[in-house]
Formats: C-alpha cells, structure tokens, sequence
C-alpha cells in the first residue's frame, strides 16, 4: 500500500483498518507524545477535523515518515478521516518533517485580530477545561492530558466575547500576585455564582483598601505576597487557586480567617476546594 519510487499524492479517506496497516510500517518514527494524541483525539472527536494540506507522509518503501499520531488515534479509536498522502519519499526527508511549530490557541486568536492572545488563550482554555475536567484540572501547571483544541478555543470567545473584557480584569491582578490566567478562570467561575460579590472581591484584592485585619480578602493577598516573595519561588498554579478559592468561601460566608492553608499531598491530601 503507497509503495512507489516517484513521489505522488493523492486525498485519501484513511479507515481505521488502513491506519493500523500505516502503522505497522511506523518503524522510525519519535516516541508517541500524549499531548500531541490527545489534541488529535480531541479534534476527531468532536469532528472538527479539517483537511488543511498536512499529509501523511510515507516512504518509497512503505515507511510511514509522518502521521503516527493521527493513525493511531483512527486505529484506536475508530475514526476514519480525510487526508491527504504523499508517498514514495526518501527515507532521509524525515529528518526535515515537523521543525516548524504548530499553531496553538494562541496564534489563532491572533490571526483572526484578537489582542492579548496568551492571556485571552490561556484563561479560555482553562474556563473549557474547568467545565469538563473541575477547576483543578484547569488551574494546575502541566494540564496538557486535558486537551482543547485551538477550534474550541476561537469558537467560545467568538460566542463569548465579554471573555475579550475579563483578559484586562484579570490583568489588573498581577500586582496583587495572580497570574492573568488564575485570575480570569476564578473571575469567570465565581461571576457565575454571584457577579456582584465576585466584582467585589476581586477588586478590593487589587486595591487592598479599607480591608481590616483577619478580613479573608486581607489574608489572602499577604499570603501571596508572602508566596510571590518567598525565597523558595513561586507557588504551583494549582495551590494558589486552591488558596483563592478558600478566601472567596469565606468572604461569602461573611467569616474571618487569619490564615489560608492547603495541603494537596503528603499522607493525608486536601481535596481540592470548589467555590460556593
């Protein structure tokens, strides 16, 4: 199957039946990265998987050079789609494939005239991701097994355009010491509990006016300057939303704290807080 000394081309519906054919002559290819299959899985998926000229690539002696991911997500998965091939290859052409860098929510925002597209791509990723994985899975470093596309991304803040507004809110945090991307996740999720409250929180953190002593809001932001400050760096993601989650709890509780802790590991774990 596409063995041939000349090279040619052809818009092929690969099956999963092929794929796993291609697959059996994947004998030089890189190590499989479960980012990269899960983005791919995630786009099949979900059918948005569109023929944009990337072909699979396969040698004059039938070695696949290009396209292991997209195979074995069909082979496993059992999607067919629609791609096209380029076959009879040098063997050594492999050495050249894949040295640009692909382009991520990012870059797509930025080609359809978006602006602030890391932040705007960030916190949208995490507010898709929060809604089907939990908040931890969005505000932990190293999320990449929760996969949204670059697609998913573009469609929410095309149907969610007050996402473009929440990018200069969650910017403003920096100097109490959030990241724009923390910041604008627990923005969104706790404007869906009560948008006043959340408005009120978030800028008396910024300001740190009239806040009294053991006031949560208080609290949390010396804890994050203690953090930002700290001779051991910076804290995870993941435990600082954790620590800004437990102050928003407690602001709606109309209760003090003089202290945020949280303990995610060790013998006797912390499960990860939800906003009330």
């Amino acid at each position: 199957m596409f063995i041939s000394k000349t090279i040619k081309s052809d818009l092929v519906t690969v099956t999963p039946e092929m794929a796993r054919k291609l697959l059996e002559q994947n004998t030089r290819n890189r190590n499989v990265s479960k980012a990269n299959y899960s983005k791919v899985l995630e786009a099949m998926s979900a059918g948005e998987w569109e023929l944009n000229g990337e072909a699979i690539k396969i040698a004059r002696d039938g070695t696949l050079l290009d396209g292991q991911h997209r195979c074995l997500v069909s082979a496993e998965n059992n999607i067919p789609f629609q791609t096209l091939v380029v076959y009879g290859l040098p063997v050594e052409t492999q050495d050249t494939m894949d040295t640009g860098k692909s382009r991520g929510p990012s870059d797509v925002l930025a080609i359809n005239w978006y602006k602030q597209t890391a932040d705007l791509a960030s916190i949208t990723t995490g507010i898709i991701r929060a809604e089907r994985w939990g908040l931890r899975a969005a505000t932990y470093q190293g999320a990449t097994a929760y996969s949204v596309t670059a697609k998913q991304v573009l469609a929410r803040v095309e149907e969610e355009p007050s996402l473009v507004d929440l990018v200069g809110k969650s910017r403003a945090l920096r100097k109490a010491g959030l990241t724009a991307k923390i910041a604008g996740i627990l923005y969104y999720e706790f404007s869906k509990i009560d948008q006043l409250d959340a408005d009120a929180f978030f800028e008396k953190l910024e300001s740190g006016e009239g806040l009294q002593r053991n006031d949560p809001i208080l609290t949390l932001r010396e804890s994050l300057i203690r953090l930002k400050t700290s001779v051991k760096g910076t804290a995870g993601s993941g435990y600082i939303a954790a620590l800004v989650i437990k102050a928003w709890n407690k602001y709606r509780a109309g209760e003090s704290v003089s202290l945020l802790r949280y303990t995610p590991g060790g013998a006797n774990p912390e499960k990860f807080p939800e906003p009330i």
